[in-house]
């Protein structure tokens, strides 16, 4: 370890300014098993990783060292035992900011549809969740996934924040205890309940039941998520009105009488979602920047460059100024949907919070 902090101090400070640091590049032909080893068999901590759906980067410190863990196809790897036994030839020393800028890239606004199937790929992701992604044409302005956990009881999740701009969790079927930071006890999010998970608010899943099924709804599609090794859940407090990243922290109730999830204030006039109960043939213009239906229950036919049959598991975006049909709509058709709206806010997200995190 003596090696690698007079290989980082060589290179300047090891804090170089606030939130960036010196680490070292660790290509990897495994990433889940190289972290494994550094956090489970020795003494590393994970601090950062993204996407968290199919993760490609892995920040882990022990103290002041940091180390980069890279998903890569070409090697050279680097023997894992020998950097713990303090041997680092060959790795590359890199300035890595721990709280980049967030890059929310151009919409394209294209049509697509995903179907759910026996054969839908799912990804094992972080603390081995596994996502289908439902998203694969928006240019990451937005990302969606679908998140189940096939394990019931207590999880080994962790106080954690993400890095973007926008993210919702609506619970498709089971439930989850959560805790919310400055958000009072740890509670239960039941089935057709959604949160808005305002940016940076630290939080942790405590438990669900088996078989938990959640829709994510995130912007930008890639961001980093982070673990907080320092707050602890819950902390005692209940502020409601307090703003994380500029948005306030929504828990909507799936028994209540209104299908608005009231997101649109909440984030400022930026994004809005709710339930729909198509019942009849309609006709419908997309005027929003961004329009997502899920198929949470029913089945129903998308006219739009064709005719789709949908049913409950499948997704689609219909790209801006688009008109799209929905038809043979069947009694019990409930769906999801989140847009964009064209109302154009100021965010304050985009930059992270300068105060203490006990102060508002």
């Amino acid at each position: 370890m003596e090696y690698l902090k007079s290989l980082l101090h060589a290179k300047g400070h090891l804090i170089i300014v606030k939130n960036k640091v010196e680490a070292g590049i660790v290509p990897c032909e495994n990433i889940q098993k190289a972290l494994e080893y550094f956090t489970e068999e020795n003494s590393y901590q994970l601090d950062r990783i993204y996407p968290a759906e199919d993760p490609s980067i892995i920040d882990i410190s022990n103290g002041q060292e940091h180390i980069q863990l890279r998903q890569s196809t070409n090697g050279p790897f680097p023997n894992l035992e020998s950097i713990i036994d303090g041997k680092f030839d060959g790795i590359d020393i890199e300035t890595i900011d721990l709280n980049p800028p967030i890059n929310v890239p151009d919409g394209n606004s294209s049509f697509e549809i995903n179907k759910m199937t026996d054969d839908s790929p799912w990804v094992v992701g972080r603390v081995g969740m596994e996502y289908r992604n439902l998203l694969h044409h928006q240019n990451d302005r937005f990302g969606a996934s679908h998140i189940r956990i096939n394990e019931g009881g207590v999880t080994s999740d962790y106080v954690h924040y993400h890095q973007l701009r926008f993210q919702m969790i609506y619970c498709y079927k089971g439930w989850a205890k959560m805790v919310y930071e400055d958000q009072g006890e740890p509670f239960i999010m039941n089935e057709g309940d959604c949160i808005l998970q305002a940016p940076e608010i630290r939080h942790r899943v405590l438990a669900c039941k088996k078989g938990l099924e959640v829709i994510e709804i995130n912007s930008p599609g890639k961001h980093m998520t982070a673990r907080d090794h320092e707050l602890i859940l819950p902390t005692g407090k209940l502020i409601p009105d307090r703003l994380f990243g500029g948005q306030k922290y929504v828990h909507y109730k799936g028994n209540t009488v209104h299908d608005d999830f009231g997101f649109f204030d909440a984030t400022n006039g930026m994004m809005s979602a709710k339930t729909i109960h198509p019942q009849s043939d309609v006709t419908i213009k997309n005027e929003c920047p961004f329009l997502f239906h899920f198929i949470l229950t029913g089945t129903c036919e998308l006219t739009y460059d064709g005719i789709q049959p949908l049913s409950a598991g499948d997704c689609y975006v219909i790209s801006n100024s688009g008109e799209f049909n929905l038809s043979h709509c069947s009694s019990d058709l409930k769906m999801l949907e989140v847009r964009e709206e064209n109302k154009l806010s100021p965010n304050p997200s985009f930059e992270r919070e300068e105060n203490e995190r006990g102060e508002l």
